[in-house]
């Protein structure tokens, strides 16, 4: 649990960097990226879709980390999410013929570090198989021989009662010597 905490943790901080960076120098964060912000519109485009994206996925991890249950599920969108990316790379490398350049480059090498990373965190988190239950035998009653009697007026313990001698010590001479029947 600690390495999936550490994962989403260090993931959230450098997507609220980036989102930052994004947010206050479009103009720097699209030259690493060999684009020229032209129009006040582009610049708004690049603040809103990498700087808030970013926000909102970083947002997303430090939510997740509250619960074990939801650690999963962000672990789960860091791969595909990261996955994708990586694959949009090497696509757009095979497709356009360019060139890794540094920042590219290093930005791959991060996102497939993060896909490794949040997948192994993953399998670490994953639930432990438990236990087949041991079956427990129904309780059995032990039924009496004869069925329940009334009750009647008389039988049963006296009050009083204490190893056998009753309230009454004229009854229990009288029991002893065999007069009455207890």
């Amino acid at each position: 649990m600690r390495f999936a905490r550490f994962v989403l943790v260090a993931q959230a901080l450098f997507m609220l960097a980036f989102s930052l960076a994004y947010w206050l120098r479009p103009y720097e964060m699209a030259n690493l990226n060999g684009m020229l912000l032209m129009e006040s519109a582009s610049i708004s485009h690049m603040r809103v879709y990498y700087g808030g994206l970013q926000l909102g996925l970083a947002l997303f991890l430090l939510w997740a980390l509250r619960a074990p249950e939801r650690m999963r599920g962000a672990l789960v969108m860091l791969v595909c999410m990261m996955s994708a990316l990586v694959l949009g790379r090497l696509l757009s490398l095979l497709l356009d013929g360019g060139e890794l350049g540094g920042f590219d480059l290093a930005a791959l090498v991060y996102r497939l570090l993060a896909v490794l990373l949040a997948a192994l965190a993953y399998w670490l988190l994953r639930e432990p198989e438990e236990p087949e239950p041991v079956p427990i035998p129904p309780p059995t009653r032990r039924l009496e021989d004869t069925p329940p009697q009334p009750f009647r007026l008389g039988e049963g313990p006296r009050p009083f009662e204490a190893d056998g001698d009753s309230a009454d010590p004229a009854r229990d001479a009288a029991e002893r010597r065999g007069d009455v029947q207890p």
